[in-house]
């Protein structure tokens, strides 16, 4: 992530420090580990009392963010949120801050929750706001909200809503409506009668044109009377049947010819409308109008073939595709070729783009005009395939392979099996190498995968088993990517493939040791699952574990113990698979969570959650039973030969305050509240010691300030209890300076006439630093706190115990910052003027 924290569109510094802490973790173990941890923190935030609404919005975007983010962990019980979220969309002073509180609960609030009544009531008096923003605000949320409490809680107010002179609102309202009421057929006809009565077609939502199959006859009608006026008019029209899903009247194809043939420059979202709708007419009513108006729509975005700009090359290609080939193509006699020879072969060139759409939407065109172009395009690809090409650009090249294959066998799964076997024995045949040496193509596994998931369930289980046939096969070569890919569909399809699991199982433990660890462990964990569907798991599979397990490194010998284990309970193993939808990630992640829980069981400890009990009683420690003590010794502290030592040890640690430290000011959260520790940390022994000398630490100051003429054996006696609490105590107060901290905003107005400014290529972090080294006191607010928030602010006191420097940075990019200086004190302004010039 090297976006500067000003770019990132970050909400707080807070936020852009996770999101680049997660960007930049090494795992996506370590990742989710940063995630949790926030977790933690922001569930401490937001059990503080009275938390002000900006701590509250941003915890809660950080935590829906948390929530989102994590790969393999879940966020576990985030119900501890969920009062804050319905408060802020009930208490928020703006729209974005309601937005936030209504997002959150939408996202993570389950639909029966009881807080879902409170969330009800705020969507109501916000319909009955005064406010255009409110209003449309809450009809966005009624047409997500998933509560059943909801509907007749709003009908009346949202059938009003219905009538608003205002088009965002009733535009808004007509989609709530139909989300709220689409299973009741009355009220379904009754917004289409309403409908069919607006006069501006841009009011209707499009999608709302799928439930009304009778608007395409009065949006055709709208279009015939538009003709060639309103431009905008026509544009909503198209845009409406278009997304609707409706068909073009053909009386109206004249009227799309003449928009195509007059609004092509420059190409805009109407022509390719226009081009979609032409894809619903006959392809003879298309070429009788061609015949009659002597032109082609083909002819009117020929401008664009030789066009560099990547979007208008995709407008081309896409309106190309929406006409039938024997329009333009020159294969029938009455329609003659519109391209000639030099415009075909730019066509052709577009196979070559670096945009993936532009290239399939380019195979398709080619594939209807003559599926042989595409077969020779896909046989010379093949040729390309060299050893010496890196693993960018042979993934690339497989990848636009696997577009040539789609496009030529979207039906048919077995050829489709059989021609990505053959594929994959190219790419990672002898010629190519070792296997163990042979990258995995990440990019082919996910196109792959992609296409098995997006087919019918028949089509899918053919294409698998084609697939995975070559697994028994103990002669076949498959390489790392075929592997990967094996392992995926038989975990999620090993239960419904007619080869035994048994066999499939003995041909992936042979290959083992031929893999990387990184597929090793791909292969162990669709092995575990496989071996869920097996009655017993044969001897040579666990013999292949065992010497995998002899040889890898610790991870892999900790999941081939983990295959040992399970493979042997098959019941447990049955009983997590139950758990998990079938995929190989869903499969690990619950996997995981059950190993985790076994642990947790086997090992209970207090969780974090719970509050740590506090003392009940403040008692001497020699009541403390020595079995319950919860820290571990620490040494006897030192003898102090006179009062002069203690008091020097209370002045050094009481010198934090002196000349070099730096106070940084807490966040004020609306209380001043620690939150509770972690009840698995054991209590210190400065805890303990408080604890129990809590009752005698005012008379021990008294005894203290009598020991001046005391003997010496009576002094050490008594110094080595107090000295115990003197650097913990905060009730001992020598040497503290007791003058109120210095406000930063009264002392910046006070200095207006001392200013001084510039820019510096150093960091916030890096000026504090060094200005550290000047060792005078300091006070560094933080930037998310007031006063000037977003910027860090710094207060210098100088020699003179009246004289300051105030200093105010503001993060540029990551490289520097503007920073602005005030100061009476000529000296001490020109000291950190020349300090900051330098850096």
């Amino acid at each position: 992530m090297d976006v500067p924290f000003t770019s990132s569109g970050a909400m707080s510094r807070a936020h852009y420090s996770l999101v680049r802490r997660v960007e930049t973790a090494v795992s996506i173990q370590a990742a989710d580990g940063v995630i949790l941890d926030e977790i933690n923190t922001i569930r401490s935030t937001l059990q503080q009392p009275y938390l002000p609404i900006k701590v509250c919005k941003e915890s809660l975007v950080l935590l829906l963010y948390c929530a989102m983010a994590l790969n393999t962990s879940s966020p576990g019980d985030l119900s501890f949120a969920f009062h804050h979220a319905v408060n802020l969309a009930e208490l928020g002073e703006t729209i974005l801050d309601k937005r936030i509180g209504y997002t959150f609960c939408l996202q993570l609030m389950p639909p029966n929750h009881e807080l879902h009544l409170m969330l009800v009531n705020t969507l109501r008096k916000d319909l009955e706001s005064t406010s255009i923003g409110r209003v449309c605000l809450a009809l966005e949320v009624l047409i997500q909200i998933r509560s059943e409490d909801v509907a007749p809680a709003v009908q009346t107010r949202l059938q009003l809503c219905l009538h608003d002179k205002n088009d965002s609102v009733r535009r808004r309202a007509y989609m709530a409506y139909y989300a709220l009421f689409h299973r009741d057929p009355d009220c379904v006809k009754r917004l289409e009668e309403l409908l069919t009565h607006v006069g501006d077609p841009n009011v209707i939502p499009s999608n709302l044109m799928v439930a009304s199959k009778s608007m395409a006859h009065l949006l055709n009608s709208h279009l015939r009377n538009a003709g060639l006026g309103s431009q905008r008019s026509i544009h909503a029209i198209l845009r409406a049947l278009r997304e609707g899903g409706m068909n073009l009247d053909p009386k109206n194809t004249p009227l799309i010819f003449d928009i195509i043939k007059h609004r092509s420059l420059p190409p805009t979202q109407a022509i390719l409308d226009a081009f979609s709708l032409l894809s619903t007419v006959p392809s003879n009513v298309i070429s009788e109008y061609q015949a009659k108006l002597s032109y082609s729509p083909a002819a009117g975005i020929r401008h664009l073939i030789k066009s560099c700009d990547a979007n208008e090359q995709y407008i081309f290609i896409s309106c190309l595709s929406f006409l039938p080939p024997s329009t333009w193509a020159g294969s029938r006699p009455e329609n003659p070729a519109v391209f000639d020879e030099w415009e075909v072969q730019e066509i052709i060139k577009l196979l070559n783009s670096q945009d993936n759409l532009i290239r399939k939407a380019t195979l398709k065109v080619l594939y209807s005009v003559n599926p042989s172009i595409v077969a020779t395009y896909y046989s010379q690809l093949t040729q390309g395939v060299r050893t010496e090409l890196s693993v960018v650009a042979k993934g690339d090249c497989v990848l636009r392979l696997l577009d040539a294959m789609e496009i030529q066998y979207q039906e048919d799964s077995e050829q489709y099996a059989r021609l990505l076997r053959e594929l994959f024995a190219i790419v990672e045949g002898d010629v190519q190498g070792r296997i163990e040496t042979l990258p995995v193509l990440e990019g082919c596994v996910d196109r792959v995968l992609n296409r098995v998931r997006n087919a019918d369930m028949i089509s899918r289980i053919a294409l698998v088993t084609g697939l995975i046939v070559p697994l028994t096969e103990l002669d076949a070569r498959i390489g790392p990517t075929l592997m990967v890919i094996l392992c995926a569909l038989v975990c999620e399809y090993c239960g419904k493939l007619p080869i035994s699991p048994v066999e499939i199982l003995r041909g992936m433990a042979k290959r083992l040791v031929l893999f990387s660890p990184s597929v090793q462990d791909a292969c162990l964990l669709s092995m575990l699952r496989l071996s869920a569907e097996c009655s017993e798991v044969p001897e040579e599979v666990t013999q292949a574990v065992q010497e995998l397990s002899q040889s890898a490194g610790r991870y892999i010998r900790g999941r081939c113990e983990q295959f040992s284990r399970f493979s042997r309970q098959r019941h447990i193993l049955i009983d997590i698979i139950s758990r998990a939808p079938s995929s190989l990630p869903d499969f690990l992640s619950t996997l995981t969570n059950y190993q985790q829980g076994s642990i947790n069981v086997s090992s209970p400890r207090r969780r974090s959650s719970e509050s740590p009990r506090p003392f009940q009683t403040h008692s001497p420690l020699s009541v403390v039973s020595p079995n319950k003590l919860r820290y571990e010794a620490y040494a006897t502290p030192q003898l102090v030969t006179g009062r002069q030592n203690l008091a020097s040890q209370r002045v050094g640690a009481a010198s934090s305050c002196s000349p070099g430290h730096v106070a940084k000011e807490l966040p004020r959260t609306g209380s001043a509240t620690v939150p509770p520790a972690k009840s698995e940390s054991p209590v210190t022994a400065g805890e303990l010691t408080l604890a129990a000398a809590e009752r005698w630490l005012e008379s021990s100051a008294r005894i203290t300030q009598g020991l001046e003429d005391s003997t010496a054996v009576a002094l050490d006696d008594l110094t080595s209890r107090v000295n115990l609490i003197a650097l913990d105590s905060p009730f001992i107060a020598d040497h503290v300076d007791t003058r109120p901290e210095p406000n930063f905003e009264e002392r910046w107005n006070s200095m207006q006439n001392s200013n001084l400014r510039g820019w510096c290529e150093a960091s916030t972090d890096t000026i504090v630093g060094v200005l550290q080294t000047l060792q005078l006191y300091m006070r560094v607010i933080a930037a998310d706190q007031p006063p000037f928030e977003g910027e860090v602010k710094v207060l210098v006191r100088g020699t003179p115990a009246d004289e300051y420097a105030a200093l105010r940075l503001r993060d540029g990019n990551e490289e520097g910052c503007l920073w602005r200086l005030r100061c009476d004190d000529l000296a001490l302004r020109m000291t950190i003027k020349r300090l900051l010039e330098r850096m």
